[in-house]
């Protein structure tokens, strides 16, 4: 929560940028890789590595706590080389520690649980798989700039990243512990939402090729994807309804809002997807950053961090301080709305050529604040819980 704390005032600090008057001793494009890495890494993976090993091993063998935090070491190096040099040989140097700390972790993870064979602990087999493909994208990019290779194939390795870790490892992860937590069994509509929400994955990677190489195969590459997605959909309800019914019941109005939250983010994350069909939006993407800054926050914000947060909920006991609670997690959610919002406008503005929408960076830094504070709030309320932490065996089944 902490890391998630820090790489949000980084993203507040970049949005002053705009909007401020004093100058900041950082470089802008230094400050997007510190605050992208912590955000990512410190966040997003710490809270997936934690779940996976407490809800699925049965107890926190040494080498995972020794390995989680030497991973904190490399994120607190990266927090403090990106800012001061961008990609250099410290920032390297920690960067690569990283990624040699997570195969190390996907290796032991995979070995301790090989024997499982639930749908949940498929996906979360997969999510790693995807996590390791990503990072292939992180080693082409030394040859590229040591080579000077030039056409945008760096371009392409960087997106190659973000897509395997966005629409691969995060989301293959956050539906494999929701799984495990709803208690998914083997079926029909679970072989083939696996199925293609799988192939869908490598297809809808065509979109960002084909920002920077020509050929009508990646439009329909898309395509195919995005409508293999919409069949995982499909199944994915399907799949859910009897389970989800269950514990939407039991939940209680903060719950409830956290689920809706979510599913809006999913949602959207489709639709927006679908409407990459239409080519010339497909191609003006690469030219309207709002569009794509939205679409990484949408995914980040909303669907990742609204599932770590509702995960969260279900794992502590916060019943001694619900006011707290509430007021951070609403925050968190009108912050992110309304940042969302901002950033869609504002690109379809752009895009329709109408101008600019009156006072954006502004009304973005204020949105911002909201955001911030959520988070802030909420690791507050998290570290001054005097109410005994629950085991997490209660975590992953319906028993309170």
């Amino acid at each position: 929560m902490l890391n998630f704390l820090v790489a949000a005032l980084l993203g507040l600090f970049m949005r002053y940028v705009y909007v401020g008057t004093i100058n900041i001793p950082f470089k802008y494009s230094y400050l997007i890789h510190a605050h992208s890495h912590i955000a990512i890494l410190g966040w997003v993976y710490l809270s997936l590595y934690s779940l996976f090993i407490s809800g699925f091993l049965p107890t926190w063998y040494r080498k995972y706590k020794r390995l989680f935090w030497i991973t904190q070491i490399s994120i607190v190096g990266m927090l403090f080389s990106f800012p001061f040099q961008g990609y250099a040989a410290g920032s390297i140097t920690f960067s690569s520690l990283h990624v040699i700390a997570s195969y190390l972790f996907i290796f032991n993870f995979w070995r301790d649980t090989k024997e499982q064979r639930s749908p949940a602990s498929k996906m979360i087999h997969a999510s790693l798989l995807y996590m390791f493909i990503s990072t292939v994208g992180l080693w082409f990019m030394a040859p590229i700039m040591a080579l000077k290779i030039k056409g945008g194939w760096d371009q392409v390795a960087i997106q190659f990243f973000l897509h395997f870790q966005f629409n691969g490892w995060f989301v293959f992860a956050v539906l494999g512990l929701l799984f495990k937590k709803l208690n998914i069994k083997a079926s029909q509509n679970f072989k083939k939402f696996f199925l293609y929400l799988s192939l869908s994955l490598p297809l809808t990677f065509a979109l960002p090729v084909s920002w920077y190489f020509k050929s009508p195969i990646w439009w329909w590459s898309n395509a195919i994807g995005i409508l293999l997605q919409l069949f995982a959909v499909w199944h994915l309800i399907q799949m859910l309804k009897p389970s989800f019914t269950a514990y939407w019941q039991r939940a209680d109005r903060l719950k409830q809002s956290l689920i809706l939250f979510i599913a809006i983010s999913f949602f959207r994350k489709i639709i927006l997807q679908s409407s990459s069909l239409l080519p010339s939006l497909a191609k003006s993407l690469v030219l309207h950053t709002n569009f794509v800054i939205g679409f990484i926050h949408l995914i980040m914000l909303g669907l990742i961090s609204g599932f770590l947060f509702l995960f969260l909920l279900d794992y502590s006991n916060f019943y001694g301080r619900r006011l707290l609670l509430k007021i951070g997690i609403y925050l968190f959610i009108f912050g992110v709305m309304i940042t969302e919002m901002l950033l869609f406008i504002q690109g379809l503005i752009i895009y329709l050529n109408s101008g600019v929408f009156p006072n954006f960076y502004l009304l973005l830094f204020l949105a911002s604040v909201f955001l911030v504070l959520g988070i802030l709030i909420l690791g507050i309320q998290l570290y001054f819980t005097k109410k005994k932490i629950q085991q997490m065996k209660s975590f992953f089944s319906f028993e309170e």
